[in-house]
């Protein structure tokens, strides 16, 4: 439902989540921001943008100590590839230890979203970008 309540409440969840994560040391928050695109190129329902929107800014707005708040646009982080070689390129990214701590939910549909907050970390990181390959 697109109300205060449910997006309050989602905010709840997702920072009962990331507490004991993050305890009382400071973070960054790098947030997608959500972006409507042309009829031809949309997927899903463009309302449940309206619904991450929401939560999203209730989040941002609760969460502490955060030292820096800043969003991207998919394009920016994730440019045009293809989604599942971008979650190949994702994995890649994370060394042994990292992947470990990759807690996917038992809801496969959603595990994209996952892989996304990652990346979205990595490039903010400066970690995700292309790899070249220089010839000698």
């Amino acid at each position: 439902a697109l109300s205060l309540a449910s997006w309050a409440a989602m905010a709840s969840a997702v920072q009962a989540w990331l507490r004991p994560r993050v305890l009382d040391e400071p973070f960054q928050l790098v947030i997608e921001l959500p972006r409507v695109y042309a009829a031809a190129h949309q997927r899903g329902d463009q309302n449940d943008l309206i619904q991450l929107a929401g939560v999203v800014g209730t989040l941002g707005g609760a969460l502490a100590p955060v030292t820096e708040r800043r969003s991207v646009f998919p394009r920016d982080w994730k440019g045009t590839l293809d989604a599942d070689a971008f979650i190949e390129r994702i994995k890649q990214r994370l060394d042994s230890s990292e992947h470990l701590r990759v807690e996917l939910p038992a809801a496969r549909d959603v595990h994209h979203n996952v892989w996304d907050a990652i990346g979205i970390g990595l490039h903010a990181l400066g970690r995700l970008a292309p790899r070249r390959i220089l010839p000698r």
